[in-house]
C-alpha cells in the first residue's frame, strides 16, 4: 500500500506533471514542424499548378500562332504587319489623323467680388 502511494505521488505529483508537460511540449513541437512543412508543400503545389495553367495557355497560343504562320496567308500577314510592306503594284492607303484645331485663349470671367472692386474703382494697378 505504501508503495502504491509513492507511485501515485510520483506520477501525479509536481515532478510527474512536469515530465508530462515536457513530453507534451516535445510532441507539440514535432507536430508544429510537420504542420509547417505541409503548409509549405501546399503553397508550392498551388504555385506549380498556377504555373502549369499559365504554361498550358501559352503553349496553346503559341501552337495556334505556329499553325497560322505555316500557311502562306499567315506568313504574308505577319510580314506585312511587321515590316509595313506590300507586293509590287499594290497601292497603299495611309490614314492620317486630322490635325488638332488651334487653341483659342478665352480669358476667365471675373468673379462677383472682382466686378464689385472694378465697379467701385478700387482696382490696384
Amino acid at each position: 500500500m505504501q508503495e502504491k502511494r509513492t507511485r501515485y505521488r510520483i506520477i501525479f505529483g509536481r515532478i510527474g506533471i512536469l515530465v508530462l508537460l515536457v513530453t507534451v511540449a516535445f510532441f507539440a513541437k514535432g507536430v508544429w514542424g510537420v504542420y509547417e512543412k505541409a503548409r509549405f508543400a501546399r503553397e508550392a503545389r498551388d504555385a506549380a499548378r498556377n504555373e502549369l495553367t499559365n504554361l498550358t495557355t501559352r503553349e496553346t497560343a503559341l501552337s495556334s500562332e505556329i499553325r497560322r504562320l505555316e500557311t502562306q496567308r499567315g506568313l504574308e500577314e505577319e510580314i506585312r504587319q511587321k515590316y509595313d510592306v506590300g507586293r509590287r503594284g499594290e497601292q497603299m492607303i495611309v490614314l492620317v489623323d486630322a490635325p488638332e484645331p488651334d487653341k483659342v485663349y478665352v480669358p476667365p470671367q471675373p468673379t462677383i467680388w472682382e466686378r464689385v472692386v472694378i465697379f467701385l474703382g478700387l482696382e490696384r494697378r
